[in-house]
């Protein structure tokens, strides 16, 4: 299937409101009516229409991207005809492909009472593309470029992802679950507005359900799905447990565990893992607490680590004490003092044994790393009493009349 061409894409979507145009009536009275219509990767556009004439001191619109929890709101002026007209620029406010957006306009009469119209709501689709659509109970499919054959091998890739997730942790299937393929990078980083990292793959809107995934239709993309859409899949899983907490969640464990549900895992993920380990290169766990480096080669190592770092603890604690990890994060605890809450046991001294039962590192030398910062703690007790020792005795010496040392 071929792009949309531009142009036709500007005619299309101004003639064709996807939010059909409605009469409202706010809690005054006033009738308003709402529409809204986009043009895919710079704007959604927002009108209202007051169809009776009224003074208004002032407006605002509420803007609401459910998909990423973020509210915006922006003054509006309605022209003497009762007419507002706004453009929300997607691309400097991040909204992701697929987001549903609400809005509603709050406005602020003579004597200063506000009143808020009903809401309105859009689906801002990618629709560059004509999508193919294949489902089985939750889980639905969305393709545009392969054939029949491609798009049951993705239902089956997220089928299969599915079962590998529930070994791991329980499955939600309570709302749909939406999975977007792109076929190529190119496609799919146009819609990560705000994504820096040049090697990525694949993204999860947890919270909404939707997932998009790059899979080029060649000789590979069984295997290519079996990896990307099982990892993405999890993701929404593990949010569905955990709730709004889940942005809390460490990146090597939230990333590991993703990667554990993996149905035919990278092969190069050990390959790299080995070689920064003989070389002594391995990343510290607690430096891939917030984040992945965006530099291609340090951010799948980190991949590396974290999958086994999450395996091994899995194998210590079982299923539940990772899903058990996850809700501890998600309650605040800091990403160093997690595991001490859930298994009595420090994140330096997890990361020594791995490194030590998993990978064959001397433990000592492994653990020191591990343990600089309470190294240097302890140095910062011992210390300051010393310090206070020394100057009381040369306070001493001075009043018994000691003189300094001149030259």
């Amino acid at each position: 299937m071929k792009h949309v061409p531009r142009s036709f894409l500007l005619v299309l979507v101004a003639a064709s409101v996807l939010f059909n145009a409605r009469q409202a009536q706010a809690q005054s009275g006033i009738e308003m009516e709402l529409s809204a219509s986009y043009v895919f990767g710079e704007q959604i556009t927002f009108v209202a229409q007051i169809r009776s004439p009224i003074q208004i001191q002032s407006a605002s619109i509420v803007i609401v991207d459910e998909a990423q929890g973020i509210t915006h709101v922006q003054p509006v002026a309605f022209d003497a005809a009762g007419r507002s007209e706004y453009r929300f620029d997607v691309r400097q406010n991040s909204v992701h492909p697929f987001a549903n957006v609400v809005w509603r306009y709050d406005l602020t009469m003579p004597g200063g009472n506000v009143v808020q119209s009903p809401s309105g709501a859009i689906r801002y689709i990618d629709d560059r593309f004509t999508w193919q659509t294949l489902e089985a109970d939750a889980l639905r499919v969305h393709w545009y470029e392969g054939g029949d054959e491609f798009g049951r091998a993705a239902l089956n890739a997220g089928q299969a992802g599915l079962r590998s997730i529930g070994e791991i942790i329980p499955l939600d299937s309570s709302k749909p679950v939406d999975v977007y393929i792109y076929a190529n990078a190119g496609d799919l980083r146009a819609t990560l507005y705000d994504s820096q990292e040049n090697w990525v793959a694949g993204h999860a809107d947890s919270a909404a359900g939707i997932i998009m995934v790059m899979v080029e239709p060649n000789s590979n993309y069984g295997i290519t799905m079996e990896q990307r859409i099982p990892h993405e899949l999890m993701h929404v899983m593990l949010y569905r447990q955990i709730g709004a907490g889940y942005r809390n969640i460490p990146a090597w464990l939230k990333e590991g565990i993703a990667v554990l549900a993996e149905v035919y895992p990278n092969p190069d993920y050990n390959i790299f893992l080995t070689d920064a380990s003989a070389r002594d290169a391995l990343i510290p766990i607690r430096d891939l607490c917030a984040s992945f480096s965006p530099q291609i080669d340090s951010a799948f190592l980190a991949y590396s680590e974290a999958r086994s770092f999450t395996s091994y603890l899995r194998g210590l604690y079982g299923s539940d004490g990772l899903l058990d990890l996850a809700r501890a994060y998600a309650s605040g605890v800091d990403c160093e003092r997690g595991p001490e809450r859930v298994f009595g046991i420090s994140l330096a001294k997890l990361e020594m044994d791995w490194r030590r039962s998993v990978l064959g590192q001397n433990s000592v030398w492994s653990g020191i790393e591990g343990l600089v910062p309470y190294f240097a703690l302890l140095c910062l007790v011992v210390a300051v009493p010393f310090i206070g020792i020394i100057r009381a005795m040369r306070l001493k010496g001075d009043s018994h009349g000691s003189k300094p040392f001149a030259r």
